[in-house]
């Protein structure tokens, strides 16, 4: 009479048919998280623009709380430190220096990154464009055209929207790429842009928060471009999404 084979002959090859079966289906998972991560991105960016809209539609009967209290601050007097940070944000916005910024950022994108995320600094960019076609076709807010000191169109602010967008970029292909003390030194400058530019008289509360929207969305944008792997045989590898592992 045969005797049974042993338990492990048997449960050998059933392992081993697991082991084929999930190591068949784990890129297949992987690429579904992904997906979805992504979707979700593209849906926040969506809404963070949206929100945008709403404000400024909302700005031309309401009055946003704190402008006034903002206006009445950018008119005060300030000490030095504080007068001096809100002139160094003021350059940033002008066209030239603008320019150079971004040619050092393409400069740095090409010696440490690779053509994906110059092609999606290009992306964050057209934070900046689109923050002057809101300004072109909506114009200066009901408050800001009654003040004193008024200068221009105000919302959203054109500065705060391209720290935001572009400066956050730069930030998080520095983050990926190793670095640590660039990107938090990058972030302390993007958070006070916003009130920097209040302190300075040039914005208000509302022009800030709606540039820090409009910024964001153009930088969740670039950064799911840059997490979609690249399509028709190309070598480059794309980003994986981050994890807790790599925030060390």
């Amino acid at each position: 009479m045969l005797s049974p084979p042993p338990a492990a002959e048997v449960a050998a090859p059933a392992l081993a048919q697991t082991v084929e079966i999930d190591a068949a289906i784990a890129p297949r998972t992987a690429a579904v998280t992904r997906s979805a991560t992504q979707s979700r991105l593209l849906i926040c960016s969506a809404l963070l623009l949206l929100a945008v809209i709403a404000e400024r539609w909302l700005l031309v009967s309401h009055l946003f709380p704190g402008d006034r209290w903002a206006a009445a601050v950018g008119m005060s007097h300030k000490s030095w430190p504080i007068w001096d940070i809100t002139r160094i944000y003021q350059q940033v916005g002008r066209p030239l220096v603008a320019v150079g910024e971004v040619a050092l950022m393409l400069a740095w994108l090409w010696r440490r990154a690779g053509r994906r995320e110059i092609q999606g600094l290009f992306i964050v960019l057209l934070a900046s464009v689109c923050c002057g076609v809101i300004k072109i076709l909506c114009g200066p807010t009901p408050l800001w055209t009654v003040l004193d000191h008024h200068v221009g169109t105000n919302f959203p602010s054109g500065v705060v929207t391209f720290m935001t967008a572009t400066v956050g970029y730069v930030a998080v292909v520095a983050w990926r790429h190793g670095r640590r003390l660039v990107p938090i030194a990058l972030a302390f400058a993007i958070l006070g842009s916003g009130p920097a530019r209040i302190l300075g008289a040039q914005h208000l509360i509302s022009d800030v928060l709606g540039a820090y929207m409009l910024g964001l969305a153009w930088l969740l944008l670039a950064y799911v471009y840059l997490v979609t792997p690249a399509r028709r045989g190309r070598t480059q590898a794309a980003w994986s999404m981050p994890s807790f592992e790599t925030l060390d």
